[in-house]
């Protein structure tokens, strides 16, 4: 099924909806918050002005639900942390690792071999679930688990996460502190290493795990339970999340589902004492744009002024030298972050404190706010729309003239933007270039302007996927039961014996994909939190060399999860 991309809310279609490539780490925004929260730039006092403003970034009331048999145990029972230490590494020890091209699994069973000797872990490993719940698989590969509640009337609650992993480079593996794929635990640093702990097998034996601790405790779902496990995500998620959207949707319908908690944003240090959990609540969009320069040729020892190369590089260099503007609004989700950066971090400048807090009403301070991030490349796509030219080809010898020239634009798109938006802008800027050499233009096979003798130029978007549908926050239900469990969580849970520590809930940002663009349909209500404290080296060991996760997030993520089931049956 490689054309489904074109069934997603929000997505062109034809030309302009062929498939889509995961669109970057998971944790591409992670830095973005790092580089809040450390950054160590100018005094760190904000005055008067601090006392002076209403806060943005309060703390929220912990939502502790009733039933709670189990929570201080996860937290504080060695054996129970040793035995999910054990749950983990075991599945970090199954290498389901996808490539960027794989088969349909009716195609080739055999492909999948890890990823069925993962589900057979699985079954041995939470026999309770295995017992209780309704397994399905969809596609052959992806497992659906349901936990049936009482009340049918009730839409079901969703939790999903994915079982495949990024490739480990085989030129790499001397450089790993332990074996990629070990699961090893390092008791002295509380880290446990291994491809796919922090992404993001972790949370799926975190949901499976607290699962299987409340069917221990006797808990009872009156609204349903689903766990959806993809197995593509890390190359799109074509032929697993996306067959499992269809599935659900059939079986649902529109907005069938109460809520989606995937993997995403995590719980980040703004201060020696403050921590900020971010869960994310949009994702950008995404679109390639081809363009591909036809030309004459002919011997290159009789060459015209410009070849299509040259052609092709005039409208790099425009590109390039025509980045996107930064557009910011409040509703962009990584302005709740930064007003927790605002208010109660201890790094940034006050005159940056300043103009964050005043940016939705000041269009001075807005400017200023924007003008600020906009220098760190860790933070400045979260308010814009990228472009990396990342592919080109042109000529195939050199005493032949290249008649054809490609070269490709990949954008992941700003929030406040649009497909279209992104498509136009860059149209106007080829449409230059293509005036200043005489050149024909078609875009996506429309004549813009005729071809000439010169020859023409061929603009074509692909794989496009509008910016999500922005989630719910303050003032919703769900997300006031969500954040509320989040603050109880750690505030009396993970930091439970630390009380001076300031912990807050907000939003976040990133500039990938999840597999939650296959759930649009299903809810308004998704939310990307991973339920643990992110490491600062996040962004140099997820996807790469020495990936690893603190056993002590683990413990927290299923938590997070054991107490976010109950809190949603208990409120509903």
């Amino acid at each position: 099924m490689q054309g489904g991309y074109d069934k997603l809310p929000g997505s062109s279609t034809g030309r302009f909806g062929q498939g889509l490539k995961k669109s970057a780490m998971l944790a591409a925004g992670t830095l973005a918050f790092a580089a809040i929260a450390w950054r160590t730039t100018g005094d760190g006092s904000l005055g008067m002005f601090q006392a002076q403003e209403t806060p943005k970034c309060g703390r929220i009331e912990p939502l502790r639900p009733r039933f709670n048999k189990s929570i201080e145990m996860i937290f504080e029972d060695a054996k129970f942390r040793e035995e999910s230490l054990a749950k983990l590494s075991g599945a970090v020890r199954i290498p389901t690792e996808i490539q960027d091209v794989n088969p349909q699994p009716a195609d080739d069973l055999d492909y999948y071999k890890e990823f069925f000797r993962f589900h057979e872990y699985l079954k041995q490993t939470f026999p309770l679930v295995h017992k209780h719940l309704k397994l399905e698989k969809v596609n052959h590969v992806n497992l659906l688990y349901t936990w049936e509640g009482s009340d049918a009337s009730l839409e079901p609650m969703m939790l999903t996460a994915h079982q495949d992993v990024v490739p480990v480079n085989p030129d790499t593996v001397d450089q790993w502190t332990f074996p990629p794929f070990s699961g090893h635990y390092d008791n002295t640093t509380d880290y446990v290493w291994g491809r796919g702990t922090g992404d993001c097998k972790n949370l799926l034996i975190g949901e499976l795990e607290a699962i299987e601790l409340l069917l221990k405790d006797g808990f009872k779902p009156r609204r349903s339970v689903i766990v959806a496990l993809g197995f593509d995500e890390e190359s799109s998620g074509i032929l697993g999340a996306n067959t499992l959207g269809d599935f659900l949707y059939e079986r649902y319908g529109d907005n069938g589902i109460y809520s989606v908690v995937d993997e995403g944003g995590g719980v980040i240090q703004l201060g020696k004492k403050v921590f900020v959990a971010a869960p994310i609540t949009a994702e950008k969009g995404y679109v390639d744009i081809e363009v591909t320069v036809n030309g004459v040729g002919g011997h290159s020892s009789v060459p015209p002024d410009h070849t299509t190369i040259g052609v092709a590089a005039n409208m790099i260099s425009l590109l390039e030298a025509n980045p996107f503007e930064p557009t910011f609004t409040p509703k962009n989700p990584i302005y709740g972050l930064l007003t927790c950066a605002a208010e109660h971090g201890d790094n940034l400048p006050s005159s940056v404190r300043k103009a964050i807090l005043q940016a939705p009403h000041d269009e001075k301070q807005k400017e200023k706010m924007v003008s600020f991030f906009s220098t760190d490349k860790r933070l400045r796509d979260l308010m814009r729309t990228s472009q990396a030219v990342d592919i080109i080809r042109g000529g195939i010898k050199a005493n032949a003239l290249p008649e054809v020239t490609t070269f490709l634009v990949n954008h992941r798109i700003d929030v406040n933007s649009s497909v279209s938006q992104t498509v136009e802008r860059d149209l106007a800027l080829i449409k230059t270039v293509a005036e200043k050499f005489n050149y024909g233009l078609f875009l996506a096979g429309e004549e813009i302007i005729p071809p000439t003798k010169f020859g023409f130029i061929d603009v074509e978007p692909q794989k496009s996927l509008e910016p999500a549908p922005i989630s719910p926050t303050v003032g919703s239900p769900t997300w006031d039961l969500f954040a509320g469990t989040i603050q109880d969580v750690f505030q009396n849970g993970h930091f439970k014996y630390d009380p001076d520590t300031e912990f807050y809930v907000s939003t976040g940002l990133v500039s990938g994909n999840t597999d939650t663009k296959y759930y649009w349909r299903l809810t308004k209500n998704i939310y990307r939190f991973l339920g643990l404290v992110m490491e600062a080296d996040i962004m140099r060991t997820i996807h790469s060399v020495n990936e690893h996760i603190r056993m002590s997030g683990h413990l927290s993520t299923v938590a997070f999860v054991y107490e976010y089931i109950v809190n949603v049956n208990e409120q509903a």
